[in-house]
């Protein structure tokens, strides 16, 4: 078993098991000295989304804020989704390797193999991270619920907007903390190109509509 574990084909897979405990281990010698790794993680951390994503959307019709929704970054500390995605592609690529050398009694190529493992990995974290999600304490917080958006000027960030194709746009509330949400126009005749300013008008059933602020 342990010759399988090492075995050269599963080098990646031990190595992403071993960034696992090595998070572990700093993470607990932190907290003995009053810090926590996984809190600066998440105060360095680019990603800052407070977008509800629908997990059952086809995510190929949206831009990066769904995609990193989908995956339950915006639903997680960025550290536990770190440990849910190493571990979930270790399991992904040691099954992967398990079922063809049993079938096969050799292994994938790793220009095969690491593909189809990413990608079964991906699954599995959005699986996993959606149940860790469920039952995760909710943290309290000062910022604005996404049920007082309405009235907030916003810029679109990506793509251009238009009715059954929404973009990508961003504000900045009161307490500073910057959000990211997904928007169309109100009015079938408007579009809004990357770098318009809109005003969020009220939440449809995927996204926000908005008219221009101008």
């Amino acid at each position: 078993m342990l010759d399988f574990l090492l075995a050269d084909a599963n080098t990646w897979y031990a190595i992403a098991f071993g960034i696992v405990v090595v998070l572990g281990i700093v993470e607990g010698l932190g907290l003995l000295l009053g810090v926590s790794f996984a809190a600066l993680l998440d105060n360095i951390s680019p990603i800052e989304l407070d977008y509800e994503v629908d997990f059952e959307a086809d995510v190929s019709s949206s831009g990066l804020t769904q995609i990193l929704g989908w995956l339950c970054l915006n639903r997680l500390p960025l550290m536990v989704w770190l440990v849910v995605f190493l571990v979930s592609f270790a399991i992904s690529g040691y099954a992967l390797n398990y079922l063809t050398h049993s079938i096969l009694q050799s292994y994938l190529p790793s220009f095969v193999a690491l593909p189809m493992t990413l990608v079964f990995g991906l699954f599995l974290t959005k699986v996993v991270g959606q149940r860790i999600a469920h039952i995760m304490p909710k943290n309290e917080s000062s910022a604005i619920g996404q049920d007082t958006f309405a009235g907030h000027v916003a810029q679109i960030t990506l793509g251009t907007a238009k009715v059954g194709s929404p973009a990508e746009a961003s504000f900045t509330d009161k307490f500073k903390q910057k959000h990211y949400l997904m928007v169309e126009p109100l009015e079938s005749d408007q579009e809004f190109a990357q770098g318009h300013k809109v005003v969020l008008v009220q939440k449809g059933p995927h996204c926000w509509q908005v008219t221009s602020f101008q």
